[in-house]
């Protein structure tokens, strides 16, 4: 059965309100600062996971962007806007790839995305302050993104497995 359009907009919305408020949470109720500079869990990710899943590509595309686009209205457009978007875009153009090339399951879609999460932001730090040096802090960020990829996943996996039970929820 096929999802009216009204319907899929109103999920759509509701999944971008979710990973908002769980981006801003993370951001502010749970810093992670005293494990890594810059290292976060990604919660919001799990939604932008469950976005690719459900609706497919270009409503990830969408998605995503319009979470750090409405998060940055709740921490400010600085740096951290920038930082915060070139993570996202490597992350998004890699994972969109390896979901067309359909060799990869959720725990390596998600270690993807996390891991060239940090790499795009590292990259936009270098940029920001003329500096190579943050370059070196790439495998400390990649190795919590490995971590946290996988992790990401494991709620994404059974968050889909959860609403896939749901008898009422159409794909």
């Amino acid at each position: 059965m096929k999802m009216s359009p009204i319907r899929r907009m109103t999920r759509l919305a509701i999944l971008l309100a979710l990973g908002v408020i769980l981006n801003y949470m993370e951001h502010v109720l749970l810093p992670t600062a005293f494990i890594a500079p810059g290292v976060k869990l990604g919660l919001a990710n799990t939604v932008g996971l469950i976005v690719l899943y459900f609706f497919g590509v270009p409503e990830f595309l969408f998605i995503g962007f319009l979470r750090i686009l409405m998060t940055s209205l709740f921490t400010g457009f600085g740096f951290n806007f920038f930082i915060a978007l070139s993570g996202w875009g490597l992350s998004s153009l890699f994972v969109v790839i390896a979901y067309y090339g359909n060799k990869f399951s959720i725990f390596g879609l998600s270690m993807i995305s996390a891991v060239l999460h940090g790499i795009g932001q590292v990259i936009m730090v270098s940029l920001l302050y003329e500096s190579v040096y943050m370059l070196n802090y790439l495998p400390i960020l990649s190795g919590a993104g490995i971590i946290s990829g996988l992790l990401i996943a494991l709620i994404a996996k059974e968050a889909l497995r959860r609403i896939d039970a749901v008898p009422f929820v159409e794909s």
